[in-house]
């Protein structure tokens, strides 16, 4: 039975439309994103016929619509129809301006660009492609289906007051908004994951009162135009005055910024403007999210999407017109701000102003398989990847929380994180059987807060279009094709894939559950090793000893609890790989407690970081830590600001307990860190050298204390008088006996 789907319940015969006959073509792409453009080229290279179909006056999404400063981690992960983007940038500059130019230092090997430059790539791209046909204002209407297969698409042509259906043979929404995905009755979330459903520590709310925190909600994080200024005055116009002009919000913030700290210039709002200047004198200010606007976006119909745009739009341009025209502020600072301006260059068709919201999150599907924020940050390998993230986990504002009496700006906190592989499971929908997803892709808010990168969408984009190729000659659901064949097509067409590799190994303990005192027989299973192990290192207590350097070994559990093993391993390439295994002895009814540094009081400015390793050579490699990453101090041009971390739980059951700090030895970090221990006897001071490596588990025992059961215990460490900075990655309470 063939159904048509439309989730903004369109009455039947809205605004009158004509229909116009159907179009065909083997891939349908919706969407001309950079997703999109990357998914048309790499299925019409494989000889199909392709649609693309876009949104906007222009194809290229974000990245020909302002976001002209890549956001971007390791550049050696970018590879296939990404990186040829990147380097065609760098050529352009190079060969219109010349090697010693201006333009080529600043477009950092591609990495910024104008929007009209990322435009022009973009529709050369399609042009080397005449299998592609690409129609431009056309937005999602509905589908039909007919069983598990989509079978038509139907757009607005919103120039010509018409609509439009495409038939195909496979369907890929490589749009922002997913109303394709949506439409097939795909699952999908909005918002954020509680912590409890994926086991993220980052999940859910992450500040205010402490009962809410860790709750899942439905809330995304803001987004904002990513609007181009230039100070060049013979290519700017003045800031125009916005439809809907409103001065209160930039009064209280920017006015009080400038007036408080006696900003004399324009530029002077910038932190190194004219180091962030991409060419030809153009800044990507990421300014201006609208805390709480993006509500109502997502699953909103174009009425509602087209008010919440035009609301942002008032709200940056009400910025830009405050500074150069409010009378409150100083007579010097708005003459200096006339310099400046939109580029006359750029969207000349849209009042100068991008035509691009930043949906930065809206609609994530719940596919095949859900990323989550242990694959970005220790189960970092995929075999069945086919790109690959580096970018940190990455979340502007959501909301504001009154805490402490105080509002307080709450988001998903930032960490830093190493190469990750991006499985295909995540751009396959449960059903139906022909369409694929590489933009609003199976992952959890913490993801998708790092994976949200265009370069990534781009290489997502390619793995989709060739998985489309296979599931049309192959004669099969996009759900069974072969994963294997499209990596081999994809490393070929230079895709970066493996680049999360860790060794992959499991512990074997012989018997898995055991008595006080019997021995335990613990060996390896290794799994996919690219490098045979050189080293290896057991810790059968959780504090970070090293008990055994084979790689078999034994050991009897004397305590009856549940004991936490950790096996961390090494092969020939220096890469490191921890891995941990309960084993419950006896009864097994007590658990050992661990606080990670996230759910600690932290005081003071820190950073999200995770620790590395340098090889012989200078290259670098991950170490290992606990959860998902760690916090270290920040030192601006060598002057220290006071910090601290409060860990504090309440221990199940009274006796004495071994205290351990995560952490790993950097030069730069503090040989006398102070440590003060809160028991029932009293307090214990702790003096922590954090330079020097005592084991190369994350854990370190400081000492044993007596606490009592029911009651806070409580650990806190500090920067006071300290040679250097200090890390946190966790407390640990280890249970040793009454």
């Amino acid at each position: 039975m063939i159904k048509t789907m439309n989730p903004f319940n369109f009455p039947a015969l809205v605004m009158s439309l004509r229909s116009l006959a159907a179009e065909n073509a083997d891939v349908v792409v919706y969407g001309g994103t950079p997703a999109g453009i990357s998914a048309a080229i790499a299925a019409a290279r494989q000889g199909h016929d392709v649609a693309l179909i876009d949104i906007n006056a222009h194809v290229g999404g974000m990245v020909s619509g302002g976001l002209v400063d890549t956001d971007i981690g390791d550049r050696a992960t970018v590879g296939g129809l990404a990186d040829d983007f990147l380097k065609r940038v760098s050529r352009h500059y190079l060969d219109t301006y010349g090697a010693d130019s201006r333009q080529v230092a600043t477009c950092h090997d591609g990495l910024k660009y104008e929007p009209h430059v990322a435009q022009a790539i973009f529709e050369a791209m399609l042009e080397e492609q005449p299998k592609i046909r690409v129609w431009r204002q056309h937005r999602y209407r509905s589908i039909t289906q007919d069983g598990g297969t989509v079978t038509s698409l139907t757009v607005e042509d919103m120039k010509g007051k018409t609509t439009r259906t495409f038939s195909g043979k496979v369907f890929i929404d490589a749009s922002y908004e997913g109303d394709l995905m949506a439409g097939a009755l795909v699952p999908y979330r909005v918002g954020r994951e509680s912590r409890a459903e994926y086991g993220e520590t980052l999940a859910g709310i992450n500040m205010g009162p402490g009962q809410i925190r860790g709750m899942g909600d439905h809330r995304t994080q803001a987004y904002n135009y990513r609007v181009s200024i230039t100070s060049n005055t013979e290519n700017r116009v003045l800031f125009p005055k916005p439809e809907n002009y409103d001065p209160a919000p930039w009064s209280e913030t920017y006015g009080k910024r400038v007036l408080s700290q006696g900003i004399t210039t324009f530029a002077g709002l910038y932190v190194n403007a004219e180091r962030k200047a991409g060419p030809n004198a153009k800044l990507d200010t990421n300014w201006c999210d609208l805390r709480g606007g993006a509500e109502g976006y997502a699953e909103g119909d174009w009425e509602t999407r087209d008010r919440i745009a035009a609301k942002h739009r008032d709200y940056f341009l009400s910025l830009l017109y405050y500074l150069q025209n409010d009378p409150e502020l100083p007579a010097a600072f708005r003459e200096d701000a006339m310099k400046w301006g939109l580029p006359k260059d750029e969207f000349p068709d849209n009042g100068h102003f991008p035509f691009q919201l930043y949906v930065r999150e809206g609609r994530r599907m719940v596919g095949k398989y859900v990323l989550r924020e242990n694959d970005l940050t220790q189960e970092r390998y995929k075999p069945r990847g086919i790109c690959a993230g580096s970018y940190g986990i990455d979340c502007h504002v959501v909301q504001l929380i009154m805490h402490k009496k105080s509002p307080v700006v709450e988001r998903t906190r930032h960490v830093s994180v190493d190469n990750y592989d991006i499985p295909y499971d995540c751009i396959t929908p449960p059903e139906p059987g022909n369409l694929l997803v590489p933009v609003c892709i199976s992952a959890t808010h913490v993801a998708y807060a790092s994976l949200r990168m265009e370069p990534v969408y781009m290489m997502l984009g390619q793995a989709a279009g060739n998985a489309a190729h296979l599931a049309i000659t192959g004669k099969t659901s996009v759900q069974d094709v072969d994963v294997e064949k499209l990596r081999s097509i994809l490393t070929k067409e230079g895709a970066v894939l493996d680049a999360g590799y860790q060794p992959q190994v499991e512990i074997v303990a012989d018997p898995a559950k055991a008595r006080p005192g019997e021995e335990v027989k613990f060996s390896i299973k290794s799994g996919d090793l690219k490098e045979p192990l050189t080293r290896v290192w057991w810790d059968f207590e959780g504090d970070g000893t090293v008990d055994s350097a084979e790689k078999s070994a034994a050991h009897r559990f004397v305590l009856d609890k549940n004991h936490l093993v950790s096996l961390l391993v090494e092969d020939k390439a220096g890469r490191r790989r921890l891995v941990t295994a309960e084993v419950p002895v006896g009864a097994a009814g007590r658990h050992d407690v661990s606080v990670d540094e996230f759910d600690a009081e932290l005081s003071g400015k820190w950073k999200g970081a995770y620790p590395e390793i340098i090889l012989p050579g200078g290259k670098r490699t991950p170490d290992v830590f606990f959860g998902p990453g760690s916090q270290q101090d920040i030192s601006l041009r060598g002057v220290k600001a006071p910090v601290s971390g409060k860990f504090s739980t309440t221990l199940p059951q009274s006796g004495r307990y071994r205290v351990c700090v995560a952490f790993r030895p950097a030069k730069t970090q503090a040989t006398n860190a102070p440590v003060t221990v809160r028991h029932a006897g009293g307090t214990g001071n702790i003096i922590l050298n954090q330079r020097h490596e005592v084991t190369p588990f994350p854990w370190v025992a400081i000492g044993e204390f007596p606490f009592k059961g029911g009651e806070p215990a409580e650990l806190e460490i500090s920067n006071a008088g300290t040679d250097g900075l200090i890390a946190v990655d966790g407390v640990r309470w280890i249970w040793i006996g009454k």
